[in-house]
């Protein structure tokens, strides 16, 4: 299985942008890039690329969604040696926002996101955040799928995901909680190395937020690397689980290096 042994805390690159302030009003913000290192990657397999929650619009006039700047930047690095070329990218959700960045929670279409990261790695594997619509999904990049219940074969790594959170089902990319359980628990059956969700559990030990459901799930059932978004932990952001690990990605790049000369720190 996929194991981190560090994540560097201090981010080795940051971008600027704006995003939705709660008060109404946009906000400058920096965006962390950060290191981290795990055993048991597959041969070939130097770098792979971890997101969440780019909810924000790039400096500048053309006004795009932060995840298109955030991809031009990877292949930027790469370009210069500063990270390997990653052999896939994974995105989990809430990649919209306004274009005046009036509001915080806008929901729109990403497509743009999609295809900036389909650049950059050979395969791209996302699921949907609650904020997240497409718009032509039969415009997507070939190498670019959206995950909702599907395991994935993946630069040598079986990948599962699901998209969404808990919530009325009603509403935009929500499932009630039976229904999202069930859901993830077909995806856990099949023992994937690393499971994306949007909403993921929540750290009790520390009194930090996520889903208590989702939680006792994958502490009971799962023991490879969970990664999600959705709310916001400050350091740590890497926590066990059971017998596998959760990583919280919301507002931050994640660069997965191969880690076997390296200890936990």
């Amino acid at each position: 299985m996929v194991s981190i042994v560090r994540v560097e805390q201090a981010p080795f690159h940051e971008l600027p942008h704006r995003t939705s302030d709660p008060s109404g009003k946009p906000l400058r913000n920096r965006l962390p890039f950060h290191r981290a290192w795990a055993t048991g990657l597959p041969d070939g397999v130097d770098a792979l690329i971890f997101t969440s929650d780019l909810q924000g619009r790039e400096d500048g006039g053309a006004n795009r969604l932060m995840g298109v700047p955030v991809a031009e930047a990877l292949m930027a690095l790469v370009a210069k040696g500063t990270i390997p070329q990653p052999q896939a990218a994974f995105l989990c959700g809430d990649l919209y926002d306004y274009p005046d960045c009036h509001k915080r929670g806008g929901t729109g279409p990403v497509d743009e996101v999609y295809e900036a990261f389909a650049g950059l790695a050979p395969q791209v594997l996302a699921v949907h955040g609650n904020h997240d619509e497409l718009a032509d999904p039969k415009t997507l990049p070939r190498n670019v799928q959206i995950l909702d219940g599907q395991v994935s074969n993946t630069a040598g790594l079986r990948i599962g995901g699901v998209s969404g959170i808990i919530g009325n089902p009603r509403r935009h990319q929500r499932r009630d909680e039976e229904a999202f359980l069930e859901v993830m628990e077909s995806v856990t059956a099949r023992r994937p190395h690393i499971i994306l969700l949007h909403q993921g559990p929540e750290d009790a030990e520390r009194h930090r937020r996520g889903d208590p459901g989702v939680t006792l799930s994958l502490a009971t059932g799962y023991t490879g690397l969970t990664v999600f978004g959705h709310t916001h932990w400050d350091w740590p952001w890497l926590i066990s689980l059971g017998q596998g690990q959760a990583l919280n990605l919301d507002g931050r790049v994640v660069v997965l290096l191969r880690g076997d000369d390296h200890v936990c720190c």
